[in-house]
């Protein structure tokens, strides 16, 4: 069939309330159905290969890797342990030192506490034994009585000496640091000797105690604060006398203050004692820490 056959056909075939059919040469066909189907590069195929994971394989050690690996780890360990015990003497060391160097401090404290005191205690020892000399003799001078009687009473010598840093080593365990035996025992002792001193302190509190209530009973207030205000011999009272004593009375009130005496000797002694040992002491340290001595 010839094209202008084929044209007819179609006009024939397009009436109304039809549908028109186009009819293509065979030789067209398969030139629109190229350009209807669309072009993909690399098609995926129709099943997917699904992915397996695998597990790596780890490979075994043998018995020599694992006391390797054992003594590595013991080594480090080790070390480690080491190395802290380095820092820990290092640490102490220095704590050591610094206990030293205070407690050494301590000491030198003590030393000039236990010389005042002994050049305290002589002073009113000599106002005793002036006290003693002018109540026991006819001639006595009572203005000078009255003096020593009072300036005997405005102070005292009481001796507590230092121990903060022995305390506090005591108590934080700082004591352990000292290994040698005989400066332990050296500081043992020492402190061990100081803590008498409260009892004696005491002691002497006591004895002054009594020297304060028989001068009440003798002395005039009014004379004694004078002495207190002025603190001026030349305004006593001429020929000051003490009325109304009885030789018994004047003996009760020595009788105190020799007691008095006697605590203020024993406290120098003492003192004396304990100054000598802190010496020894503070160069014991010193030589063995090697500080600088002053």
């Amino acid at each position: 069939m010839s094209n202008e056959e084929n044209i007819q056909q179609v006009s024939e075939d397009n009436k109304p309330g039809s549908l028109p059919e186009i009819i293509m040469p065979l030789a067209e066909i398969p030139a629109i159905a190229a350009i209807e189907q669309p072009i993909t590069k690399n098609p995926k195929p129709e099943t997917e290969t699904m992915e397996v994971h695998h597990h790596p394989q780890v490979e075994k050690k043998n018995f020599k890797e694992y006391v390797l690996e054992g003594l590595m780890i013991f080594l480090a360990v080790t070390m480690g342990f080491i190395a802290e015990n380095i820092r820990e003497k290092i640490t102490d060391k220095e704590r050591l030192h610094d206990y030293v160097l205070s407690l050494t401090g301590d000491l030198k404290s003590d030393i000039a506490l236990y010389d005042s005191s002994i050049r305290f205690n002589n002073r009113y020892s000599q106002m005793i034994d002036t006290i003693f000399q002018n109540l026991t003799s006819e001639q006595g001078d009572i203005g000078k009585v009255y003096i020593m009687a009072r300036r005997l009473t405005m102070g005292s010598s009481l001796i507590s000496p230092d121990s903060k840093t022995f305390e506090q080593m005591k108590s934080s365990g700082g004591l352990r640091l000292i290994h040698k035996q005989a400066i332990a025992d050296s500081i043992g002792a020492y402190y061990l000797w100081t803590k008498k001193f409260e009892y004696w302190s005491d002691m002497q509190k006591e004895r002054l105690g009594e020297v304060i209530n028989s001068n009440s009973k003798i002395f005039s207030a009014n004379i004694f604060y004078k002495i207190v205000k002025e603190d001026n011999l030349e305004n006593m009272p001429a020929n000051l006398l003490l009325t109304g004593l009885t030789k018994a009375d004047i003996n009760v009130i020595l009788m105190h203050e020799q007691y008095y005496f006697g605590i203020l000797k024993l406290m120098n002694q003492r003192a004396t004692q304990a100054s000598i040992q802190a010496k020894r002491l503070s160069i014991f340290l010193q030589k063995e820490y090697h500080l600088e001595y002053e």
